[in-house]
């Protein structure tokens, strides 16, 4: 069973090789951005194409660390074809459900009143 990337994991790995689902190199992992409704980590951006020309956003809720590389389990063409959403210091609502649409993943669940 796979285990929910950790904040502090995700400092240590800063800069890590992000992998697909066959274990091929997508790119460097980048900023990390939290769920709007959690304020947990929910995504991270990895840096595609020559010099790292494009930032795409990659849910965290399905990534694991295994062997100091980030695995997401998408294909690396998924990835590059994520919706074009600014790396701003925050996702707005709608950026961040269209993410959750693409990727075909749940929102994370309400915080607790």
């Amino acid at each position: 069973m796979a285990m929910v990337v950790t904040q502090e994991q995700l400092n240590e790995y800063y800069a890590a090789e992000v992998v697909d689902q066959d274990g091929g190199r997508v790119g460097s992992m980048g900023e990390i951005y939290l769920d709007n409704r959690t304020g947990d980590p929910a995504w991270l951006t990895v840096r595609t194409g020559l010099l790292g020309g494009r930032k795409v956003f990659v849910p965290l809720v399905t990534a694991e660390i295994r062997d100091g590389q980030i695995f997401v389990p998408y294909s690396s063409a998924k990835i590059k074809g994520a919706p074009d959403v600014p790396a701003d210091p925050h996702l707005s609502d709608n950026e961040e459900q269209d993410l959750f649409q693409y990727y075909a993943v749940q929102e994370g669940p309400a915080p607790s009143a």
